[in-house]
């Protein structure tokens, strides 16, 4: 049986096993990087620009509703910067048809009930960190969205380590 079939079989049958097969496969999966000047310099001034991709839209859409509280920090935007950085991130996200693979394999596992407001809530990382110990994030990485200390092309969305 060819591997596409196999894999097709697969995936009707047993859906979860898609994620094994991609995370045990060679091909890297590369999240689109932040292209968007204005979410590149204002989101990135305090912390990683996170690729859109990395969340569905309906999660996106909440954070930019919860500015008041981003993480226990006010962000304050003028409506223009606002509405574009939301844009930005809705047309991008990982459900949009722009996404690709990027965003096929960020939603694996993510039931469509579900809006994590956290990148680090996602299935998709949680499996792909689930080696990970809290000693090792408190002492050595910081914080689990502390990406480019293991992964040095995050900021481009390349997170091989």
């Amino acid at each position: 049986m060819p591997a596409f079939r196999l894999i097709l079989k697969y995936l009707v049958v047993f859906p979860m096993s898609f994620t094994f097969i991609i995370s045990c496969s060679d091909r890297q999966v590369i999240f689109p990087p932040v292209m968007d000047a204005k979410t590149r310099g204002y989101c990135g001034s305090c912390h990683m620009a996170f690729q859109p991709s990395m969340l569905p839209a309906r999660s996106w859409q909440l954070l930019m509703d919860g500015l008041d509280d981003h993480f226990d920090e006010k962000v304050v935007l003028k409506p223009s910067l606002e509405k574009a950085i939301r844009q930005y991130h809705i047309i991008n996200a990982a459900d949009s048809p722009t996404a690709g693979l990027a965003g096929q394999t960020a939603l694996m596992g993510l039931r469509p009930s579900k809006n994590p407001l956290r990148i680090t809530d996602t299935p998709y990382f949680k499996q792909e960190h689930n080696f990970l110990e809290n000693k090792i994030l408190d002492e050595w990485v910081g914080s689990a969205t502390n990406c480019p200390v293991c992964h040095v092309g995050a900021w481009v969305g390349d997170y091989s380590v």
